[in-house]
């Protein structure tokens, strides 16, 4: 009698990311569903290869130069009842700030808690709320699919936080995330999970940031879900100092007649990969996706955006808007997806560059993967300088050279600035394109 041996699937994990590494982290976790979740994560993360430049999602973006092998995972962030205030902290009626050694969940006012809005951390939501645990985290919003660092961060995230937007709520002033790091050689790895429920409305901003030289790596991810007639809007900006590097996924689910409104702002790291995900599941659903990055020195910034429609009578817009100086370089990946049966679905995708100097360089890859009729996908692309016609017609009516170039720069960009909510992060906005444009 012959016996068979089956052979076990080779395993692949990343430098320092392995069983024992793992193990620390089940030490941190207390709540059956969280632990069970993070398990079944690990186990995918085990069986997905690395990725590589063999892979066309990773070509133009070498992932052997995210030091991963040179930062150590900060510990689960624990819980505190306050941290510093922030200049934006009034403007919001939460506030959930973030640093290596804790986080805090301040209430500005009585607001959210009037409206019945749950702003908690990742474990207490387990704990008091399992059955939204169970649903939304690692759930529908995220690809069949998954990829290597989306598996990561399941499985070894050390911030976590779970929004729930009850129906019938307009939260006006809604919420604000900041994250503060200034921890070297360490890891950080948030995970943020949103709930609109139906005919609800609000708004959310994120800010990241970091002073320069400050070296760490971020791996965040994302889930947005968007219910039936809700409309959610979420600003983020991201201002990590320039040591710094990041690897984000982020999904949004947007169900019946509702709405996600994305704005993704970028300026810093020395180099990151970042991917954005919006599924219009629902008929009559709509997501429009803007973004702004601006890449200089040595900057490398790679952006790659998903606009998925499941569902017949969708709609999406994207912008996406960005400028490379000095030696820096941009990639920006773009598909439009329509799934068998989505039939009638709008959708269009545009990303326009600007080049600034020779040794800049961007790349800009639209495409679309059809798999209906009677629909309306397109997409544009430009790549370029500014116009020499209308910097001469701005030098001839007295602007410098330098003034020109800076009212030409700004003008590019306006057109998403003006969709951003808050005029605060409008005004942050300018002052990031004016410190890129002098430096």
């Amino acid at each position: 009698m012959t016996q068979t041996i089956l052979e076990q699937p080779p395993v692949d994990t990343l430098p320092g990311f392995d069983e024992v590494a793992f193990e620390q982290v089940g030490q941190e976790t207390t709540a059956d569903v969280l632990a069970r979740k993070r398990a079944e994560a690990f186990a995918d993360y085990l069986q997905i290869p690395s990725p590589t430049v063999r892979d066309e999602e990773w070509r133009r973006t070498d992932p052997s130069l995210f030091p991963l092998e040179t930062v150590t995972r900060l510990p689960l962030i624990p819980e505190q009842d306050t941290l510093p205030a922030q200049p934006w902290d009034a403007d919001f009626d939460v506030v959930v700030a973030v640093r290596p050694d804790g986080f805090a969940i301040m209430h500005q006012n009585d607001t959210a808690r009037q409206l019945g809005v749950t702003v908690l951390p990742l474990a207490t939501a387990a704990a008091q709320h399992p059955e939204w645990v169970e649903q939304y985290l690692q759930g529908e919003a995220l690809p069949a699919k998954n990829g290597k660092f989306e598996a990561f961060n399941d499985a070894f995230w050390n911030f976590g936080l779970f929004v729930h937007i009850p129906p019938e709520v307009e939260w006006k002033r809604g919420l604000l995330l900041r994250y503060e790091m200034d921890a070297d050689a360490s890891l950080l790895i948030p995970r943020l999970v949103v709930v609109a429920g139906h005919h609800s409305r609000a708004v959310m901003a994120e800010r990241m940031q970091s002073p320069d030289d400050s070296s760490f790596v971020a791996v965040p991810q994302r889930e947005l879900y968007v219910d039936e007639h809700a409309n959610f809007k979420l600003v983020s900006l991201q201002e990590w100092g320039l040591n710094s590097y990041q690897i984000a996924n982020d999904w949004g689910l947007v169900q019946r007649d509702a709405n996600l409104n994305w704005i993704t702002l970028n300026f810093g790291t020395a180099r990151s990969k970042m991917k954005f995900g919006s599924d219009v599941a629902g008929p009559g659903s709509a997501a429009d996706m803007d973004g702004i990055f601006f890449a200089a020195g040595e900057q490398h910034m790679d952006q790659r955006t998903l606009q998925i429609h499941s569902s017949p009578d969708t709609y999406s817009r994207l912008l996406y808007k960005g400028a490379v100086k000095d030696l820096g370089r941009s990639v920006y990946q773009g598909l439009i997806i329509a799934r068998p049966g989505a039939i009638r679905v709008d959708a269009y995708q545009t990303n326009n560059n600007l080049v600034l100097n020779e040794g800049a360089r961007a790349d800009s890859i639209p495409g679309l993967l059809i798999d209906a009729d009677d629909l309306k996908c397109s997409h544009g692309s430009t790549t370029g300088n500014l116009d020499p016609e209308q910097l001469f017609y701005l030098r001839s009516r007295g602007l410098s050279e330098a003034a020109a170039r800076r009212a030409l720069i700004m003008g590019f960009f306006e057109e998403v600035i003006d969709r951003i909510p808050q005029a605060f992060i409008r005004e942050e906005v300018h002052r990031h394109i004016e410190r890129k444009m002098e430096q």
